[in-house]
């Protein structure tokens, strides 16, 4: 949407654990209605959680090529990422278009938790920003 985008005001009913007062509510909604996040289960949204690797790959990649999207069957590109295993798919798109290599020695480290520094490389390459 770019850098001046604001999202609508936050109603507090999407996800039982964002009320209209919780920090990023608005974006945490707009998130939700586009169809990149359905939470993290229960009809909560858990936003004081931190966020894996795996789970990255599918955020950016759903906010870059739009919620329907679908990426190619894995081939077992990282040692960690077993074919079949979650969000290997979307992992392997990540790096086959050049937004991540791993966290080295072959492996993607999924369960790893996203670094503020990380996600600020992840989101310039995703979305090619200057």
């Amino acid at each position: 949407h770019g850098s001046a985008y604001v999202p609508p005001a936050a109603t507090g009913t999407i996800f039982s654990d964002v009320s209209t007062s919780t920090f990023g509510a608005a974006w945490i909604e707009q998130f939700a209605a586009e169809g990149i996040t359905s939470g993290c289960g229960g009809g909560r949204f858990c936003p004081d959680d931190l966020v894996t690797r795996a789970q990255m790959a599918i955020f950016l990649l759903k906010g870059e090529h739009g919620s329907s999207y679908v990426p190619p069957v894995a081939t077992g590109m990282f040692s960690d990422v077993p074919v079949g295993s979650f969000a290997a798919d979307w992992i392997e798109q990540l790096a086959n278009e050049g937004v991540t290599s791993g966290c080295g020695g072959g492996n993607y480290c999924p369960n790893s938790y996203v670094l503020r520094d990380q996600m600020a490389v992840f989101l310039v390459r995703a979305f090619s920003l200057p």
